[in-house]
This record gives C-alpha cells, sequence and structure tokens, in this order.
C-alpha cells in the first residue's frame, strides 16, 4: 500500500510588510462539534471541519488577522466566538475595495460550501460571511 501524501499548514503572523486593508479569507479547523452562543444571533451548531470566513480591514489588516488567531480575546464579532473553539490555520489577503468582500462571500456556496445564516454580516445584506466546506 502506497503511503498518503500529506499536506501540513502552519498559521504565521502576517508578515510586518502585509498590504495594510483590504479583503480576506481566513480559514478555521474545528476538531468538535460544539455549539456555540454567538453574540445575537443565539446558539449555533457547528459540526467538525473546515469554515472560511469572508472579511475586510479598512486599516491594521495584519492586527486583524492576528486577533482573529487568538482564543482568548474580548468577544465583538461573530468570529470571535467560534475562534475561542476553533483555530485559524491560514488566511488569503486580497489588495482590493471593501465591496470585494461581498462579493466573494456570495461566490462561496457557488463552489461546494455551505453558509451558517446570518454570521458575518450585519453591516451588509449578505446571508452569511462564514461557510463550511464539504469534503
Amino acid at each position: 500500500m502506497r503511503p498518503r501524501p500529506s499536506v501540513t499548514l502552519q498559521a504565521a503572523p502576517a508578515a510586518p510588510a502585509m498590504i495594510d486593508r483590504g479583503v480576506y479569507v481566513a480559514l478555521f479547523l474545528l476538531k468538535r462539534r460544539c455549539r456555540v452562543h454567538v453574540g445575537r444571533l443565539g446558539v449555533i451548531a457547528f459540526d467538525r471541519g473546515w469554515y472560511a470566513y469572508v472579511g475586510s480591514a479598512q486599516r491594521h489588516l495584519a492586527a486583524r488577522l492576528r486577533r482573529h488567531g487568538l482564543r482568548q480575546k474580548t468577544l465583538h464579532w461573530h468570529i470571535d466566538y467560534l475562534a475561542e473553539k476553533a483555530s485559524m490555520v491560514a488566511a488569503i489577503v486580497i489588495e482590493g475595495p471593501k465591496s470585494l468582500e461581498c462579493r466573494l462571500a456570495a461566490m462561496l456556496p457557488k463552489h461546494g460550501s455551505t453558509a451558517v445564516p446570518g454570521f458575518g454580516c450585519t453591516d451588509c445584506g449578505c446571508g452569511s460571511h462564514l461557510f463550511r466546506l464539504s469534503g
């Protein structure tokens, strides 16, 4: 039997030379199924697996991503509640306007992911900015 190829993802602090503002997709791994009280959304049941969160920062993007990677912090955004249980393992950063955030969020369900209704979209008309990835 041939050994399976493996992929190792490693989170690292954002580089200081990184762009200061833009749009990002943060990838979180939730190792166990859990129920999380997410602010005004109430209690949400999360299955174990990979989640993609689409966000933006108009400034201090590196600091925002570092914050998402922390487990203990003041809970402010919806993603803060999930980040207490899940690990942020990577982020894809795109230099572009804030409007790109909602366009990316609209694309993810078309590619096999499942939206977590109402999550991360209190300041826009999107259905969600958090998606459980299939597979």
